[in-house]
């Protein structure tokens, strides 16, 4: 019965080690994309910020929809749906600036953009209780 609960313990602990993993290297790669596609806005560089927003959907990928709610706190598990919503509308956002980019619609992307960091923001502060 010991043996078990520590086996259990063990996994437990690794589980929520491999999702703080996973949650740490989704934000650093979106931070890096964010960072990449600001700088092309500001040099007026479309290819620097067309491989910022691929590192976004990257980062962004690894939160699949089952794993979102092992990222909050637990007096926040109530709010993935707020989380999911999060990443969809960066997902979506992605597309915007790609499109506008695509259409040399400069301000209509950078208005995608500031949406995406919108969204990054209601989450974050939702995690933070911002």
């Amino acid at each position: 019965m010991k043996l078990t609960k520590i086996l259990m313990a063990g996994i437990l602990t690794v589980g929520i080690a491999s999702a703080n993993d996973v949650l740490k290297k989704s934000m650093d790669t979106m931070q890096k994309g964010i960072e990449q596609v600001q700088y092309g806005f500001i040099n007026n560089n479309e290819q620097m910020i067309k491989d910022g927003l691929k590192m976004i959907t990257k980062g962004n990928s690894l939160l699949s929809s089952s794993s979102i709610n092992s990222f909050l706190p637990k007096d926040k598990k109530h709010m993935t749906n707020v989380a999911l919503n999060a990443s969809k509308r960066i997902t979506a956002d992605t597309t915007i600036v790609e499109l506008n980019l695509d259409d040399k619609a400069y301000t209509k992307a950078a208005d995608g953009y500031a949406d995406m960091i919108n969204a990054c923001s209601r989450c974050h502060g939702i995690v933070r209780s911002w």
